[in-house]
């Protein structure tokens, strides 16, 4: 890269950065507590950057914005792009890395028993416009991405403003869909002469190393500024922060417990009747045998005294 552009970087970076430091101060101990809050518009949002993007002299940039004003709302929605724009080829005559990026994720967090830490996973999609090449073989193309991701946020640094300076490990698994073109690029009387290899055919399902690497930012190592609240007071259980909601919840599970219990006794009664009618019935059905034994038997004693008569 040319000073100029990393000049620009530096800029860049250090506007990043500003919000984190200005009328901040480290706080000794951090605060959690377990009661419903309303966060406001800025609270709600939180900056982040993939530093693995950095080394490899990606400057990339995101924002992220949950989705309810309450301290137990879990779903996020962000926003994240990334570029390496016109690689000097003058001072790396051989290698080319340009990358325009644009991703949408949507997260869902969940606490563990470290307050600190937090965990989620999530859905993403995205589309770029790349130029690499380090081999003798280019690539230039368009694509689109998508896929799930995994993992974790922990509490690096706390402020007295109550905002919160977080690592951020993660790991997208998802696919590449691209269209681009393999070239060649030569130097001929001191210019370069770009000739195409393979055109481009169409979009479709890509593997390639390379281009698979370099559109799905497979590995995240990041940092993430919360303004406001810190994450161990986001994404709570609305259940333990909540004591209407704790208090509806039991309502609905005492009423629930009360209808299957009344269910279960009119299952029993029901069982008890059809009992005591099947006895009733059996008993009614004995009776009748008997009478009718009993008419047998007295007309078998009528025949005999006829037979003795006679």
């Amino acid at each position: 890269m040319t000073y100029s552009k990393k000049s620009l970087l530096t800029l860049v970076m250090f506007l990043f950065a500003y919000p984190m430091i200005v009328l901040t101060y480290a706080q000794h101990s951090a605060l959690y507590y377990n009661r419903v809050d309303s966060l406001k518009f800025g609270e709600r949002i939180g900056l982040r950057t993939n530093v693995a993007g950095w080394i490899m002299l990606t400057p990339n940039f995101g924002i992220e914005y949950t989705l309810g004003n309450k301290n137990w709302n879990k779903w996020t929605l962000g926003v994240s792009g990334r570029i390496n724009w016109n690689t000097q080829t003058k001072d790396l005559s051989y290698n080319v890395y340009d990358m325009y990026d644009g991703k949408v994720e949507l997260r869902k967090y969940w606490h563990g028993k470290n307050p600190r830490r937090v965990f989620y996973w999530g859905v993403y999609g995205g589309a770029n416009k790349f130029n690499i090449k380090f081999t003798d073989l280019g690539k230039k193309g368009n694509s689109f991405t998508g896929g799930l991701m995994f993992g974790t946020v922990a509490q690096l640094y706390g402020y007295q403003n109550g905002a919160s300076l977080d690592f951020d490990f993660g790991i997208n698994a998802g696919v590449v869909f691209a269209k681009y073109e393999e070239y060649r690029r030569d130097v001929v009387n001191n210019q370069h002469v770009y000739t195409t290899v393979t055109p481009q055919n169409g979009y479709k399902l890509v593997f390639n190393p390379l281009v698979y690497a370099a559109s799905t930012d497979i590995v995240r190592v990041g940092l993430i500024y919360h303004f406001g609240t810190k994450v161990a007071n986001r994404y709570k259980k609305r259940e333990v922060v909540d004591e209407k909601y704790r208090i509806e919840l039991a309502n609905k599970a005492y009423a629930k417990d009360t209808l299957r219990t009344a269910k279960e006794e009119e299952r029993k009664a029901k069982h008890i009747e059809k009992a005591r009618n099947k006895r009733l019935k059996e008993y009614e059905k004995a009776k009748k045998q008997a009478e009718k034994a009993q008419q047998r038997v007295a007309k078998e004693i009528e025949k005999r005294k006829k037979r003795t008569e006679k």
